[in-house]
């Protein structure tokens, strides 16, 4: 339960990271509800109302939730999108082994990897980027990156992409989030 103050007043349950609150009344009776950004799933209560808990004190119902990415790998398509690793902004999962294929809408586009986060175990997990669909062809690989160091720009040849993420069995960092999106064939 949210922290208790006055007796007809909650505390300000604030804003998830990713994602939005409906209601700015924080009276007692009062409903606020959260939702997340896209590419974002919401982990914990999808409202919390301010209640009595004592005849001096109220409080919220819930703690505020969090916005976490739920995928591990998939197959995207569309102009524009997001990329985060499992859990995302929370610590990423051990053994983890996921798969993005990107592939953009317009055929004649090739695809822009924008870099907005990044901290991975260094050495021991990483993020492989490579042209094509081929998942895994050495051929294709642009690059392989761990630690917290990224490339300013990273462009397909093609209209498609790939990347996967692999962790090994022990001790993970934040993870990444990544945006793509189709550009004409020269930058």
């Amino acid at each position: 339960m949210g922290v208790a103050q006055g007796h007809n007043m909650c505390p300000d349950p604030g804003i998830p990271d990713r994602g939005k609150r409906k209601g700015s009344d924080f009276r007692r009776g009062a409903t606020v509800h959260f939702s997340c950004d896209e590419g974002y799933e919401l982990q914990g209560s999808k409202s919390i109302s301010c209640l009595r808990v004592t005849d001096s004190y109220v409080g919220w119902s819930d703690d505020r939730p969090i916005c976490r990415a739920p995928m591990c790998g998939g197959h995207l398509k569309g102009p524009s999108g997001v990329i985060t690793s499992p859990n995302y902004p929370v610590q990423y999962d051990n053994n983890a082994n996921c798969t993005w294929i990107i592939t953009a809408t317009d055929t004649s586009k090739v695809i822009k990897l924008t870099f907005e986060d990044f901290d991975l175990e260094r050495g021991y997990d990483t993020l492989t980027v490579g042209d094509g669909e081929l998942v895994g062809d050495q051929k294709t690989i642009f690059h392989v990156l761990s630690g917290t160091t990224t490339p300013d720009l990273v462009v397909s040849t093609s209209h498609q992409m790939w990347l996967n993420f692999k962790t090994d069995d022990t001790s993970g960092s934040l993870g990444f989030k990544v945006t793509y999106e189709g550009k004409d064939g020269c930058l």
